[in-house]
């Protein structure tokens, strides 16, 4: 891979790797060939009927290329590759649709609910059908709840948990699709006669119940059902040097962290690279790359080297995360992805939601992603004791919830949140162990974060960085977090009612940013010690020193979440060097009051089949700089 130089916080330069592997083998695999059979040689001629046989017969250095189909597998491979240069690959054909689905179709004959649900005239009509049983020999996704036991093995049970995330915790983790999209389910069978386009399942897991949109007849259509909880995973832990490129993966009934067992899932591997896949309808989480469970140590020899490259993937409406890691995620590349519609099950307290969410990251780029449309779940989360980890270059858009655009949580060594656009974060509720909600950038307690040359815009209830003390008393690492050596610089931060939250005003600097004229009184804020100190821009460079190089402007901004197009035009003085994502002849632009249109698109939006996303903020061909109109 010749990759430009890339530097991580400490100043070194982020370690690049690639499949180096000159393939010996070729097998095919294509379901609708005349020919197709597993008992087949898997040459073109006579391919292979499912992935799976591929799967258990792959030695390193071989590949097969998958046809275009609909595979209802769960594709289990036997092994991985040895390194770089012998690397196991699964390609889907060049401009074929290959889906790999944890469903299986379903068309019973339904009936009229029996017994209190029956139908009768002054109440909706809802249906009931059975299940096949051997479809569920060992495990049954409609009997499994979200939760697990293993979940509140580490985590507290809240006192202010409402009734309604409980029962969105205690439902099952089975799906219902019609025509592409999914059935909302309900936790009592009951709430069919105020819900249409609903269903409930009845113990012991076997029988659903349902209710049409439009209050018609079921019967003659068909379904599609979850059968598996996971649609791509080795059958070993630790497998490593697998490569994974152009599959589509739909409908995995996997439960909600923890544990960690997503649609597709490395299972504490190393050196994967998962690129121009889709991931999409997963109950709870799209891509697992990282340790499976809180608590399940690996090998240090092992962490240090997982190094998994996960890019140019579409991501997209799963319950609670998009792409996750607890822990073994160490020199991960994470890169011009699109992950979209995340939070569906309206889980985000359970504190594991995210379009990407790692924990104790160590040496990881993540850069020039797009995170839009996320509710109850922040876009990108590191979660605790991260290292040396850069978040660069990405779009997070329309996000409402609680945590906000970009959490970074109890890290204490250097992180680096630079050059990203932060745009439209919305709050939900303030919950009791917290005193924010939905703010831009999120630093909560540790030290030594940098927040520099982002351009943060449109967040409506809460602060547009916030660095902040609020788990002042939680211990990670062998101690509490001091909110220190913070640095937020040259940012460019736009129609925020509230702007910059330092939790403490020692050992950390705020310098060069640029604002808008609007809401400055009391838009700045020390947190402790108590009563906090709110300032305005003139109290903020006066009592504590910061900004005194920054700039507070007259700006109108408007930034679309699906072209992902800015269009900004300023009035007044801004600093000589350029803040926020802008390079020097746009700030130019700028400067002497044009009007900037500024994309930061993909290059080209991912298919369904995968597709090239390449996220490049900053001027691209056809951008325009005008004066104001009158």
């Amino acid at each position: 891979m010749n990759e430009e130089t890339v530097l991580l916080p400490d100043g070194t330069a982020f370690e690049f790797w690639d499949d180096r592997t000159e393939y010996a083998r070729l097998y095919h695999v294509a379901r609708s060939h005349p020919r197709a059979d597993d008992g087949n040689d898997g040459t073109a001629e006579r391919p292979f009927a499912t992935i799976s046989r591929a799967a258990q017969i792959l030695q390193p250095g071989q590949k097969v290329v998958v046809h275009a189909g609909v595979y209802r597998e769960c594709v289990r491979p036997a092994r991985g590759g040895t390194g770089p240069e012998a690397m196991i690959w699964y390609q889907a054909a060049p401009g074929e649709e290959v889906v790999v689905k944890g469903s299986e179709p379903w068309q019973p004959t339904w009936r009229p609910s029996e017994g209190w649900l029956a139908d009768r005239p002054d109440r909706p009509r809802v249906w009931m059908a059975d299940l096949p049983a051997d479809w569920f020999v060992g495990f049954s996704p409609f009997a499994a709840r979200n939760i697990s036991g293993g979940y509140f093995g580490f985590n507290r049970i809240q006192a202010d948990w409402r009734r309604d995330e409980i029962d969105r915790m205690l439902r099952r983790r089975g799906m219902v699709f019609l025509d592409g999209l999914p059935l909302e389910q309900v936790g009592h069978p009951g709430h069919l006669r105020q819900k249409a386009g609903a269903f409930w399942v009845e113990q012991p897991g076997l029988r659903i119940h349902l209710r049409l949109g439009d209050d018609g007849d079921p019967n003659g259509r068909t379904f599609e059902v979850t059968t598996r909880e996971q649609v791509f995973v080795p059958r070993r832990r630790g497998t490593g040097y697998i490569r994974v490129s152009g599959l589509a993966f739909e409908h995995a009934a996997d439960p909600v962290p923890s544990p960690w067992r997503a649609m597709v899932s490395t299972w504490r591997g190393h050196h994967w690279i998962i690129e121009d896949c889709r991931a999409c309808w997963a109950n709870a989480v799209g891509i697992d790359v990282g340790n499976e469970a809180l608590g399940a140590e690996m090998p240090p020899d092992e962490r240090r080297w997982t190094r998994h490259v996960i890019r140019r993937n579409h991501v997209s409406d799963c319950g609670i995360g998009g792409i996750a890691a607890v822990d073994a995620n160490w020199g991960s590349l994470v890169e011009d992805n699109l992950v979209e519609r995340i939070g569906r099950l309206d889980l985000e307290r359970v504190w594991e939601a995210g379009g990407l969410k790692f924990h104790q990251t160590n040496g990881v780029m993540i850069r020039r992603n797009v995170f839009r449309g996320m509710r109850n779940a922040p876009g990108i989360w590191l979660d605790y004791l991260n290292r040396n980890t850069r978040v660069t270059q990405n779009v997070v858009v329309d996000v409402e919830g609680i945590l906000g655009g970009i959490y970074v949580e109890a890290t204490h060594e250097p992180t680096q949140v630079d050059h990203n656009v932060v745009w439209d974060v919305r709050g939900t509720f303030v919950p009791a162990d917290r005193d924010y909600t939905g703010p831009g950038i999120n630093i909560d307690c540790g030290e030594n974060c940098r927040v520099e040359r982002n351009l943060i815009g449109g967040v409506r209830d809460s602060y547009g960085a916030l660095l902040h003390h609020t788990q002042h008393a939680r211990r990670v690492g062998g101690r509490t977090g001091l909110c220190r050596r913070h640095a937020v610089l040259a940012n460019v931060i736009l129609a925020c009612p509230k702007r910059v939250l330092f939790g403490l005003g020692a050992e950390n600097r705020c310098e060069g940013n640029v604002y808008d004229e609007r809401d400055d009184a009391t838009s700045f804020c020390v947190q402790y010690p108590a009563p906090p100190a709110s300032q305005n821009l003139a109290g903020w460079r006066e009592y504590f020193g910061f900004d005194r190089r920054g700039a507070q402007v007259r700006a109108e901004a408007t930034f679309d979440a699906q072209s992902l197009m800015l269009r900004l035009g300023i009035e007044g003085d801004l600093p000589a060097e350029p803040a926020g994502l802008f390079d020097a002849e746009t700030w130019a632009a700028l400067a002497a009051g044009q009007t900037v249109h500024w994309c930061c698109e993909p290059r080209s939006a991912p298919t369904d089949s995968g597709g090239e996303a390449v996220l490049r903020p900053g001027p691209s061909r056809g951008n325009a700089a005008s004066k104001p109109s009158s």
